[in-house]
């Protein structure tokens, strides 16, 4: 099978396109097998850190709305995770040859679980516990599309290094939406 990952790269590999070989040696198409990473690793890269800055919009709304010891431990440890992934991610696109989406003008996209401009303007506009519950809901959600998209990239991604960030991205981010759940639980009743 051949590999074609036009529009995303810098330089694209494409079907019928002759590898770089030395001097002497008859050139030879790229196939997949020669790419050591495969469209999931790189759709996860990317979409992944779109989802991680958003996180860090909403992790940075908490200050001066809420006063639950909770949703504040939640939003510092999203800022002081979100960020560092971002670069990793990053610099696993750059090693592909492939650009990393502008954080001052985020391409356009439609994925599950992102917030629009709308419902961010909602949560500006709320405090208290009124804030936390529909913090915590639109964490939840926008946390459980996060948790998706890195099994997805565990289970079928070809990078291994992409691979092991999303596996332990999987795994962290199910016991969030877990907790996410319960605390939201206490809030709807009154605990």
């Amino acid at each position: 099978m051949m590999l074609a990952l036009a529009g995303c790269a810098g330089r694209p590999v494409a079907a019928g396109v002759p590898a770089a070989v030395p001097a002497g040696v008859a050139p030879r198409e790229v196939t997949e097998a020669d790419v050591p990473y495969n469209l999931t690793d790189v759709l996860f890269c990317r979409e992944m850190i779109l989802h991680d800055r958003q996180a860090l919009t909403l992790a940075g709304l908490v200050e001066g709305r809420s006063e639950d010891a909770f949703v504040g431990g939640l939003a510092d440890r999203i800022k002081a995770g979100e960020a560092s992934r971002v670069a990793a991610l990053a610099e696993r696109l750059r090693t592909w040859d492939f650009s990393v989406p502008d954080a001052a003008n985020p391409p356009m996209h439609d994925m599950p679980g992102m917030l629009t401009d709308a419902q961010l303007v909602l949560l500006r506009g709320k405090r208290g516990a009124d804030f936390d519950k529909l913090w915590l809901t639109t964490l939840a959600r926008h946390t459980g599309y996060g948790m998706l998209l890195a099994e997805k990239a565990r289970d079928d991604g070809k990078d291994r290094t992409t691979k092991d960030i999303a596996g332990r991205l999987a795994v962290a981010q199910r016991a969030e939406v877990n907790e996410m759940a319960t605390r939201l639980a206490r809030l709807r009743g009154g605990g």
